[in-house]
């Protein structure tokens, strides 16, 4: 579940980077979004389930081509106010470069995996900071349904894929496919 965060500073109005770096090491992910701070504590089973074979198959096709990087979870510096941890990031940076936060290009590809206290943040907030700031891919991952929303910046509505989906890169570089089964586990009766 995120919610606001309001402890220890009740009377902050808008929270920075510089800020959140001060919060204490305690379990929870923190982001900023348009100076408004989220924690994030400890995802369900099934979210990471799904978060984690997304990254492994992310992984295999980065270590597959050089230049890629992803980070899971995955940090995007979009200004001193906007601080966000997706699920998952792809880079087009070297996996050795050893980059800060704000030194990293935006993420090409950003995925989310819904939660219910987090679906609509995610969806209505989240996804547009990370369009406008050059990510050009966005995914919701729904459990539930079974299904991934494709967003670009050129997106009215998403593109909803239940079979499976695949990341293409600009150029040459084969895509990166996964099929619902790897990514859901097998469908349940």
């Amino acid at each position: 579940m995120a919610m606001p965060y309001t402890q220890p500073h009740p009377d902050r109005t808008v929270w920075t980077v510089a800020d959140l770096e001060q919060l204490p090491d305690d379990g929870n992910r923190y982001e900023i979004l348009h100076g408004e701070l989220l924690v994030k504590p400890l995802p369900s089973t099934g979210h990471q389930r799904i978060a984690i074979r997304l990254s492994v198959l992310a992984v295999m096709w980065c270590r597959a081509h050089t230049g890629w990087t992803v980070l899971a979870p995955g940090g995007v510096h979009v200004s001193e106010t906007t601080w966000l941890e997706p699920d998952l990031a792809i880079y087009a940076a070297p996996e050795s470069a050893d980059l800060s936060w704000r030194e990293m290009p935006p993420p090409l590809l950003v995925v989310e995996v819904l939660s219910p206290s987090t679906r609509r943040r995610d969806r209505h907030r989240k996804r547009p900071a990370y369009l406008s700031h050059g990510v050009r891919e966005v995914w919701l991952v729904d459990q539930g349904t079974r299904s991934i929303e494709r967003w670009t910046a050129d997106s009215e509505f998403p593109e909803t894929f239940r079979d499976g989906i695949s990341w293409r890169t600009e150029g040459t570089l084969p895509p990166l496919p996964i099929s619902d089964v790897e990514l859901f586990g097998p469908p349940t009766t």
